[in-house]
């Protein structure tokens, strides 16, 4: 108890943001970018990575250097975002299974549909939940939606893995998906850009109620394809690869392994790693030129000083580290993911600070309320950090969890401390690291028996129960 008392006491302290204005409650601009990892400028992931706006929006509020996802994986990771519940309560593990068919969650109320029934209006646009339209898109969260693409054309098909690796690839799905190069269009013709100014001319309009405003990018999600200016912002020739370690897996259980899959290896052995580099810098740079056209428009427009900004990727991504090139792992470079959360200086906002904190995504949905000053929200998996977004150095005596189970076969958890990052696999296989001493995650300690006494604190914040997977039932058939 001793531990929350400073937390308990400076929630006690934390008023809306808006408590002691007459203007009505804040708006909420809701930004996405899919397969966001640290490569922007404010996180140093990579030296070449060019992200002016994202920097900007870094600046001008607080930047959690220590966020993470709930699921290094697409779906899940979104369904834990915008329902508050993780996905060892749902049994929503991986991309083909909907909430709303579970008999358990059909009538979950989503974080949008909960700013709804509070008097905001909630539109949507690009890749929110899972797809940016049909069902996958929860049409029934919103009041409507202005884009429903996502992503860029791709080039011609003569122009297409041209790094000729794709039949060496075991993964088919990543057979199909990895790719990059740039494409003949201008920015302003691409489906993400669009998505951006849909949102930007929602936010030229008059409305007569607080909105609830989401628009989700859909680059730097594989393939990489934008256009040929983004390409040229990151010449091939400057390209440098991140920090790697040829043993790296030697000391990783084997489920670990199995993760880490084989084709960074292929990539790297036909002399392509430096391409598929280029590859994500590039889409990177152009979902920042996106992000930007939307928060210039917030910026020329009436609601600049009533609109609480968030931006958050789903997870991350490894290209090369690890031995490994995609999602759907538990290391820091997959799960850690960059977090702003900006509150307009009209309402008692701080620019340019830095929170440390290790902080889940699942808090987003109990905390953009609590900002907002909705009621609390019970029976949510995620705690609200605003007392984080006021004094970024709060104590905060909360460990972010990961959950990972790929392929229907059992459930591994991720945690991570404010110092250490543990890793539970579904066999018992485990890993930890000192996250200060070995922020690449070079050296397992797991078999270390000074650290066994982090392992048995680090284990209490390990899912009490798994939920079993959900299986969609198939499709009634006619007689």
């Amino acid at each position: 108890m001793k531990t929350l008392l400073p937390y308990l006491l400076l929630c006690c302290l934390c008023l809306p943001c808006w408590a002691d204005s007459n203007s009505r409650p804040p708006n909420v601009l809701f930004l996405a970018v899919d397969d966001l990892n640290d490569w922007i400028g404010v996180l140093g992931g990579h030296s070449h990575a060019k992200t002016p706006n994202l920097d900007k929006l870094a600046s001008e509020g607080i930047l959690f250097n220590a966020a993470y996802c709930a699921a290094p994986l697409c779906h899940p990771s979104r369904t834990a975002i915008m329902t508050g519940l993780r996905s060892s309560t749902t049994g929503i593990y991986g991309n083909l299974t909907w909430f709303r068919e579970h008999p358990d969650y059909a009538d979950l109320v989503t974080m949008p549909q909960y700013f709804r029934q509070h008097g905001y209006k909630a539109w949507t646009g690009g890749k929110i939940f899972h797809q940016a339209h049909g069902k996958f898109s929860d049409p029934e969260s919103w009041d409507g939606r202005y884009s429903t693409s996502a992503g860029t054309q791709p080039p011609a098909k003569d122009r297409q893995y041209r790094h000729g690796l794709r039949d060496k690839f075991e993964n088919k799905i990543l057979a199909r998906l990895i790719d990059w190069g740039p494409i003949d269009l201008p920015k302003e013709e691409t489906r993400d850009w669009k998505t951006a100014d849909g949102a930007a001319t929602f936010l030229s309009q008059n409305h007569d109620k607080p909105f609830f405003l989401a628009c989700g990018i859909y680059r730097p999600h594989l393939p990489w394809y934008a256009p040929q200016e983004f390409f040229d912002m990151h010449p091939l020739d400057e390209i440098e690869e991140p920090p790697f370690m040829e043993n790296d897996l030697d000391d990783i259980p084997a489920r670990g392994r199995v993760m880490a899959g084989v084709e960074f290896d292929i990539i790297r052995k036909a002399g392509k790693w430096k391409e598929g580099i280029q590859g994500y810098l590039a889409a990177t740079s152009f979902a920042d030129a996106c992000i930007g056209h939307v928060l210039d428009a917030l910026n020329a427009s009436d609601y600049k000083d009533n609109t609480i900004v968030v931006l958050w990727g789903d997870h991350g991504y490894h290209i090369g580290e690890q031995h490994h090139w995609a999602k759907s792992a538990l290391w820091q470079q997959t799960t850690r993911t960059p977090l702003m959360v900006k509150i307009p200086k009209a309402l008692g906002g701080q620019s340019g600070q830095l929170c440390e904190r290790p902080v889940s995504l699942v808090d987003l949905y109990p905390t953009l309320i609590d900002l907002c000053g909705l009621p609390a929200r019970e029976g949510l998996d995620g705690r609200s950090f605003a007392p984080l977004v006021h004094k970024p150095t709060s104590a905060w005596p909360y460990p972010a969890v990961i959950t990972h189970s790929p392929f229907w076969h059992g459930v591994n958890h991720a945690v991570r401390s404010d110092r250490f990052y543990y890793i539970r696999y579904r066999d018992g296989g485990e890993e930890l690291y000192d996250m200060v001493d070995d922020p690449n995650q070079w050296k397992n300690l797991a078999g270390d028996s000074g650290y066994a006494d982090q392992i048995t604190e680090l284990k209490k914040w390990l899912p009490r129960k798994n939920a079993e997977h959900y299986r969609q039932p198939p499709p009634n058939k006619p007689n």
